[in-house]
């Protein structure tokens, strides 16, 4: 089979991948009920699986990366961790208490540690950097599903198959990417080839952080909403129940088609006014949420800002992998995903707070809060670019 049709396949794959990672981190969500009563354990405890994932993907995520991303090649940390991944859903469809279950969350989120973002990486090596916004994009759709998608497709799977059922489910998708990588993934491609540079030289650590802070600011504004969306829909804007599943479908098409448009205007427009565009576009539904809009422009409210949400994560990623050397592209790619989980704790946490404390009504207000301060370390991480762009002009 010619290289470049594999090539082209591989970002799907990888999409595939990603897709299984966020539906397992997220499903917990839609299964929690079911669950709970199934293994006889307080349902308060359904947010120790979510928290145990999220926790064990940060802080493996890039001590992965750190410690195999330059000694083991694409394909190997891809497969290993498809196959742990696999593995440990048949082990959660199959667990017989709740600890035997959070044994396998911490597994899942060990193997999808190990995916993520050597995925990335891999994708944007197969193509120039002209190109690196798309390739994100199109891998990074199956995540941004996953997220706008994954809590409503867990709970109708537990409704047909019970939660084990539905967990069994997530894990034959697993195993398909498991067979699908193995066949497809380039044996040949090795994103740590680039020629090594002094640490101080090749891996600046300001801009990177200011970039990551942006990252954990955007989820954790757009978490305050996504967090509690079914409230918010049902009891602030009043859509009914049996206009609930409509409201949330139109939340995950809209999700999907800004990731899609940041794919096809990323390499265009650039990936700074991007950003920029999803802050304002973001601020903008933020606030028409404190009108009385009613069901229909409330629900509609709510799926722009997953449009505007979803805009963020692919320009934010290539600037990223253009601030350090190739060699630290699944690194620094490992601590964006990081960064995404950490924003998605603190801003689902900030929404229970801001609910039981305030009401439904200040959680736009509390996601305008995040955002404001995500755009004033944007705007840190601008004029830092700057001056070091002036600094170089004047050293050569």
């Amino acid at each position: 089979m010619p290289t470049q049709t594999i090539s082209k396949r591989v970002p799907w794959i990888l999409a595939l991948g990603m897709f299984v990672i966020g539906t397992t981190s997220l499903s917990i969500l839609g299964l929690g009920p079911a669950l709970t009563r199934d293994l006889a354990t307080d349902p308060a405890d359904a947010g120790w699986l979510v928290t145990a994932f999220a926790a064990t993907f940060a802080l493996a995520a890039p001590l992965a990366q750190f410690a195999l991303g330059q000694r083991l090649a694409p394909r190997t940390l891809i497969l290993a961790g498809a196959s742990i991944l696999a593995a440990s859903l048949v082990w959660s469809a199959l667990a017989s208490s709740f600890q035997a279950l959070l044994i396998a969350r911490i597994a899942s989120a060990l193997g999808g540690a190990l995916i993520a973002p050597t995925s990335a990486a891999l994708a944007i090596s197969l193509v120039p950097a002209d190109r690196r916004g798309a390739v994100l994009a199109t891998v990074f759709a199956g995540f941004t599903l996953a997220t706008v998608g994954g809590v409503p497709v867990a709970t109708w799977l537990t409704l047909l198959l019970g939660w084990r059922g539905a967990i069994a489910a997530i894990g034959l998708a697993a195993v398909l990417f498991v067979a699908l990588a193995a066949i497809y993934m380039p044996r040949n491609a090795d994103t740590a080839n680039a020629p090594r540079k002094r640490p101080s030289e090749s891996f600046p650590l300001l801009a990177p952080a200011l970039l990551l802070a942006g990252t954990v600011g955007m989820l954790s504004a757009q978490f305050v909403i996504y967090a509690l969306m079914g409230e918010l829909l049902g009891q602030q804007f009043g859509v009914s129940a049996s206009g609930l599943p409509i409201a949330i479908l139109l939340f995950g098409v809209l999700g999907v088609a800004g990731n899609a448009a940041a794919g096809a205007l990323s390499d265009r427009v650039g990936p700074g006014p991007l950003v920029w565009a999803s802050f304002g576009g973001l601020a903008a539904f933020l606030f028409l949420m404190f009108l009385d809009l009613g069901p229909y422009l409330g629900a509609m409210a709510l799926a722009g800002c997953a449009f505007m949400g979803t805009l963020f994560a692919t320009p934010q990623q290539s600037r990223l992998v253009g601030l350090v050397a190739q060699e630290h592209h699944g690194f620094v790619l490992a601590l964006n995903s990081s960064a995404s989980y950490l924003g998605i704790a603190v801003g689902s946490a900030s929404a229970n707070a801001l609910a039981i404390n305030t009401g439904l009504w200040a959680l736009p207000i509390g996601a305008l809060g995040l955002l404001a301060l995500t755009a004033v370390v944007t705007v840190a991480f601008g004029s830092f670019s700057r001056s070091e762009r002036v600094r170089a002009k004047r050293k050569s």
